[in-house]
């Protein structure tokens, strides 16, 4: 009986490693939202990281916590069988850090609505 207890709880171990998966790469991506002086503005960054709840990214714009942000990501072509789609998500500003790396950016956490779209919208830089 005892046994069973550990493979059980292993398993749940398990499930809750899959659920929290990171994609950790490099990809390109627009931000579109509200500066801290209240504009509209685009910036293209790079993706720092992505989950299913949470992204992360360099941002040169001064922008508030809990503003609301949209990224459009191009998705690489190999998985779209050679058309330019781009995945489109939405969420709210949940940190704001002094990049360490880089002068003049931060680095921003996102929540992400549970919602996306996968649409033909391009970065243009």
């Amino acid at each position: 009986m005892k046994k069973v207890k550990n493979n059980s709880q292993e398993l749940r171990k398990t499930e809750e490693k899959k659920e929290n998966k990171v994609l950790e790469m490099p990809l390109s991506l627009k931000i579109i939202g509200i500066n801290h002086q209240g504009q509209n503005f685009e910036e293209i960054s790079t993706l720092s990281y992505i989950s299913s709840e949470e992204a992360s990214f360099l941002l040169k714009t001064d922008i508030d916590l809990f503003s609301l942000l949209k990224l459009i990501i191009p998705l690489p072509q190999k998985l779209t069988d050679g058309q330019d789609l781009s995945l489109i998500l939405k969420g709210k500003v949940i940190s704001i850090e002094p990049a360490l790396s880089q002068d003049n950016f931060q680095k921003i956490r996102l929540k992400l609505d549970s919602r996306y779209i996968i649409s033909s919208d391009k970065i243009q830089k």
